[in-house]
Order: C-alpha cells, then structure tokens, then sequence
C-alpha cells in the first residue's frame, strides 16, 4: 500500500486467513525486493511507487 500521507510504502505478506503475518514499512529513498510467493524476481522503488511512473 502506498501511503503518500506518511511518505513510506507498506508491504504486507505471508497471508493467514483475513490477516497478513508480516508487515513492512519502507521509506522513500528505499527499495525493496518483492517477496518470493509473488513469483518474480523484481526491486521495486519506494519513490517510484509513491510518486508514479514519470517515463
């Protein structure tokens, strides 16, 4: 989830039921791997999630 009011992105995996075992904040300047149960091998940009793809 993007969250432009705090500046930061939340990523959230590892499903059980209606809930979500683990919960990371990642601050702008950052990047962050997407988890292995996505399937993909990819590093995403916090900036860029939070400010849009300007290409």
């Amino acid at each position: 989830m993007a969250d432009r009011k705090h500046d930061q992105v939340l990523l959230c995996s590892d499903p059980r039921g209606s809930e979500y075992k683990n919960k990371a904040h990642h601050k702008r300047g950052t990047s962050f791997v997407v988890p292995d149960e996505v399937g993909v091998e990819m590093e995403l940009s916090v900036d860029r999630l939070l400010d849009g793809d300007e290409d």
